[in-house]
């Protein structure tokens, strides 16, 4: 990916994030007393900070699986670096593509042969799909429970098409930026890595799969985890289930990690379960949580380790 993405997608992202949060600042953040901010249970951020690095440990888990699967092995301190640089390049690019592209950067460097990273690129990517194919008809299901639901989950669609629109031209620049643009040998690639996994991986994938939903299930737990800091009463099953029709606009949006819709989505989801005194600071604790410490990490890491390499070809 070339380095130029990177940089105007940081700088895209960083304006979207800057948008929706003084979108949210403006609306809700006037309604914060004083004593709001006292009252927050800090020992539940410190929480929050643990099942970060749980939701990055299982993303660490997964990978390093499908790349054991390929006869790739790497330390699990390099595991985990890679987690939090993926998480960056998803961050900063159009529907998450350059998680997928960095780690080809982070195992390229390692020697690994190029057949054998996409194929742990491409496995990573279907053992994602394990969450969202089972939570399906829950997520279905759920939205179609109640008049409430689906008012919300119409609301988020109108926020995804709002910012699916106004960053057609950034998707279109990134596409027009990729210089792998052969789409029939990434297809081949994704069936040969389908097929030599079944017939030879059935454990690592399952493994893999595993690992997957785990973290999308600690991604969930984010959000009970900070209403608990704010002393809120909730139904834990219900905060679960709320969340899923955000976790696929999320995950599927075309802006940059998710961004906007996120936060803007965020506050349509939460309305009315969170009191507007507090929605506002909460989905701004919630992005940062689950979605921009780990990129704001990664990209140090990323910065640190590009400086080193380009030292080292001089």
């Amino acid at each position: 990916m070339p380095l130029i993405l990177i940089f105007w997608g940081s700088i895209v992202t960083f304006l979207f994030v800057l948008a929706s949060f003084l979108f949210i600042a403006f609306k809700y953040i006037p309604r914060i007393g004083i004593e709001t901010i006292y009252s927050i249970d800090f020992k539940y951020l410190l929480f929050a900070i643990i099942l970060f690095f749980l939701y990055h440990s299982f993303d660490m888990l997964r990978l390093k699986t499908i790349a054991e699967g390929f006869g790739i092995d790497y330390p699990y301190k390099y595991a985990y670096l890679t987690s939090f640089v993926a998480t960056f390049g998803a961050t900063v690019t159009p529907v998450h593509i350059g998680g997928e592209l960095i780690i080809f950067y982070m195992l390229k460097r390692l020697g690994v042969k190029t057949h054998k990273i996409w194929g742990t690129i491409l496995f990573k990517t279907v053992s994602g799909f394990s969450f969202f194919i089972l939570t399906f008809p829950i997520f279905v299901a759920y939205t179609i429970s109640s008049k409430e639901v689906i008012q919300k989950v119409f609301i988020l669609s109108i926020i995804f098409l709002f910012f699916s629109i106004i960053s057609l031209p950034l998707v279109r620049w990134f596409r027009k930026g990729e210089k792998n643009k052969n789409l029939i040998r990434r297809i081949r690639l994704y069936c040969l890595s389908i097929i030599y996994f079944w017939k030879n991986k059935k454990i690592e994938f399952l493994k893999a799969c595993f690992y997957s939903i785990l973290l999308y299930i600690t991604f969930l737990s984010f959000a009970p985890i900070l209403m608990k800091a704010f002393h809120l009463n909730f139904d834990l099953l219900e905060i679960y289930l709320i969340q899923l029709p955000l976790i696929y606009a999320v995950f599927s949006s075309p802006t940059p990690g998710g961004s906007g819709v996120g936060e803007v989505g965020g506050v349509a989801i939460f309305q009315g379960i969170i009191p507007a005194g507090v929605i506002g600071i909460f989905v701004m604790l919630w992005r940062f949580f689950s979605q921009y410490l780990g990129a704001f990490i990664g990209g140090i890491v990323f910065l640190t380790i590009l400086i080193k390499d380009l030292r080292e070809t001089k």
